[in-house]
C-alpha cells in the first residue's frame, strides 16, 4: 500500500494570526450590529408577525395541556392564558405598525442572511468528499489492516469516557447551583415535532441509527442508498462505507494503490478548496452572528431573554468551561502537549463552530487547523475527526443532562439517585446516537425526559435561549473532537513511526 503520509507541518504564525484577527473581529462587527440594529431589522424581516403566530400557539397549547391536565395544573396553566393574550396583543400592534420589507433595515436583513447562508453552504458543500476522502486515506495510510483496531479503540473509548465526564459534571453542577428553582413558564412553548417522539426510547433511537428509520432509505448507519445518504448528508453512512472501502483497498495489492492515491489526491485538492472558502469566512461569521441576533428581536430581546435564564445559562456555560478545563488536562497528560499553544492553533475552528452551530460544517476548519497549525498526522486527523463530528458531542451531553434536571426543578419533581443514573446514562448514549437523528437536539432532550417522566413540553422553558447555548456547545464538541485527534495521534500512531 501507499507509504503512510508524513505528519503535517504548522504553518506560519503570521497567516494563522492574521486569519484569526479577521473572524474575531467578523464576529465584534456582527455582535454590534445585531445589538443596535438587529431590532430594525427584525421589525423590516417580519419578526413581529412571527412573534404573535408563535404566542398564539402558545395560548393554543396551554388549553390543550390544560384539558388533560390534573385540576391544579390545569388552573396554573389557564391562569398563564391572560398573560400570553395581552403580550400578543401588544406584538399584533407592533405587526400592524411596520410592515415588512422595506428599506434599509430590511436590505441589511436580507443581504446579513444570505452572507451567512453562503458561507454555511459553502462548508457544508465540502463535508461529504473531505469525509470520503479523508476516511479513505486515513485506512490505507495504515498499512498493515491490523492497526484499525487499536486505533478505532483509542478512538471510542476516549469519546466514551470524555462524554460521561461531561454529563457529570453537568449533573453535579445543575444538583448544586438548582437553576430551575423559581423559574417562570408562561411563555414556554415546544414545537410539536419534538413531542412527536416522546415515544421513542434510547434503545429504539440507538436502535434506527444503526438500521435507519422506517421509509427513509438514506438513513442509518447502513442505508440502502448511499446517494441518498450523501445529499442528506448522513455522515455516519459515509464513515462505515469509506472504512469498509478502504478496508477492501488494503487487499488488492497495487491495483489499491493506484485508487488510494486517487483518493490522496482528493484530499489534497478539497483542502485546497477549505482554503479558498476560509477567505469569504469574515464576511460569512458576520453575517451569521448579526442575523442571529437580528432575528432574536435584536440586543434589548436578547438580554431580555439572558435575564429571565440567568441562572440556567450561568450553570451551562460554567459547565462547558469546567469541562474544557478537563480536556486541556487531557491533552497534556495523554498528549503530551501544551494545551494554550493547541487552543491558540484551533482557535479557528472554534469560532467557526461558535457561529455556525454544527460540528460536521466546521469539520472542513477543524481538519485545516489540527493538521497545519496543531502538526497532528493526517492519519489521526483523517479518522478520528470525521468520526468524532458524528459520535463526540460531549457539549451536548453536558447541556442534556443539565436541561432535563432544570426543567425537574422548575415543575417542582424531586428526581432521586435512580433518576439520576438514568438522565446519566440516557444522556450520554442519545448525545452518541444524536447525529443520525433529525432536529438532533430537541429529539434526543425528549428521549431523556420520557426516561425520567418528565413532560416532554418542559421543552418549551428553554428554548428561548437555546440558540445561544446551541453554539456554545458546538464549540466545545469541536475542541474535543481536536484533542482527541491529538491523543490518538501521540498514543497510537507516533509511536508506531
Amino acid at each position: 500500500m501507499a507509504p503512510p503520509s508524513q505528519p503535517a507541518q504548522p504553518r506560519s504564525s503570521e497567516h494563522h494570526a492574521g486569519g484569526l484577527i479577521a473572524i474575531i473581529l467578523a464576529i465584534v462587527l456582527g455582535v454590534l450590529m445585531g445589538v443596535f440594529y438587529g431590532r430594525a431589522m427584525w421589525l423590516a424581516g417580519g419578526g413581529p408577525t412571527r412573534a404573535a403566530a408563535r404566542l398564539a400557539a402558545t395560548i393554543e397549547q396551554k388549553q390543550s395541556l390544560a384539558e388533560a391536565a390534573e385540576p391544579a395544573e390545569a388552573q396554573r396553566l389557564l391562569a398563564q392564558v391572560p398573560i400570553i393574550q395581552q403580550k400578543l396583543d401588544e406584538t399584533q400592534k407592533l405587526a400592524d405598525a411596520n410592515q415588512p420589507g422595506r428599506g434599509l433595515p430590511y436590505a441589511a436583513w436580507t443581504l446579513t442572511s444570505f452572507c451567512g447562508d453562503l458561507f454555511l453552504q459553502a462548508l457544508k458543500l465540502l463535508v461529504v468528499p473531505l469525509v470520503v476522502c479523508s476516511m479513505i486515506c486515513g485506512i490505507t495510510s495504515l498499512g498493515d489492516i491490523r492497526k484499525l483496531g487499536r486505533l478505532g479503540g483509542w478512538t471510542v473509548v476516549y469519546y466514551t469516557i470524555t462524554t460521561g465526564i461531561a454529563v457529570l459534571i453537568g449533573i453535579v453542577l445543575v444538583q448544586v447551583i438548582q437553576p430551575g428553582v423559581g423559574a417562570d413558564d408562561t411563555f414556554a412553548y415546544v414545537d410539536p415535532s419534538a413531542q412527536s417522539n416522546q415515544n421513542a426510547s434510547a434503545l429504539d433511537t440507538m436502535l434506527a441509527v444503526v438500521r435507519g428509520r422506517p421509509g427513509e432509505p438514506g438513513s442509518g448507519m447502513f442505508p440502502s442508498n448511499l446517494f441518498l445518504a450523501a445529499s442528506e448528508t448522513n455522515v455516519l453512512a459515509l464513515i462505515v462505507f469509506s472504512l469498509v472501502f478502504g478496508g477492501a483497498l488494503t487487499t488488492l495489492g497495487e491495483r489499491g494503490d493506484t485508487v488510494a492515491k486517487f483518493f490522496d489526491g482528493a484530499n489534497e485538492a478539497i483542502m485546497k478548496m477549505v482554503g479558498l472558502v476560509m477567505w469569504i469566512a469574515p464576511v460569512g461569521i458576520f453575517g451569521l452572528v448579526a442575523f442571529e441576533i437580528a432575528k432574536q428581536g435584536g440586543g434589548a430581546a436578547f438580554l431580555e431573554q439572558l435575564q429571565a435564564l440567568s441562572k440556567y445559562v450561568f450553570t451551562v456555560v460554567l459547565g462547558l468551561a469546567l469541562h474544557g478545563l478537563v480536556l486541556s488536562g487531557i491533552l497534556a497528560l495523554l498528549a503530551r502537549r501544551n494545551p494554550l499553544r493547541y487552543l491558540l492553533g484551533v482557535t479557528r475552528a472554534m469560532l467557526t463552530a461558535l457561529t455556525t452551530s454544527s460540528s460536521s460544517a466546521t469539520l472542513p476548519i477543524t481538519m485545516e487547523c489540527v493538521e497545519e497549525n496543531n502538526g497532528v498526522s493526517r492519519r489521526a486527523a483523517g479518522f478520528v475527526l470525521p468520526l468524532g463530528a458524528t459520535i463526540n458531542m460531549d457539549g451536548t451531553a453536558l447541556y442534556e443532562a443539565v436541561a432535563v434536571i432544570f426543567i425537574a426543578q422548575s415543575l417542582e419533581v424531586p428526581l432521586g439517585m435512580g433518576q439520576l443514573l438514568v438522565i446519566f446514562l440516557t444522556a450520554t448514549l442519545a448525545a452518541i446516537g444524536a447525529a443520525g437523528i433529525p432536529s438532533a437536539g430537541l429529539v434526543t432532550m425528549v428521549i431523556v425526559l420520557t426516561a425520567v417522566g418528565l413532560p416532554t413540553t418542559g421543552i418549551g422553558l428553554i428554548l428561548a435561549i437555546d440558540w445561544l447555548l446551541d453554539r456554545l456547545r458546538t464549540t466545545i464538541n469541536v475542541y474535543g473532537d481536536a484533542v482527541g485527534a491529538a491523543v490518538v495521534d501521540a498514543q497510537v500512531l507516533r509511536g508506531e513511526t
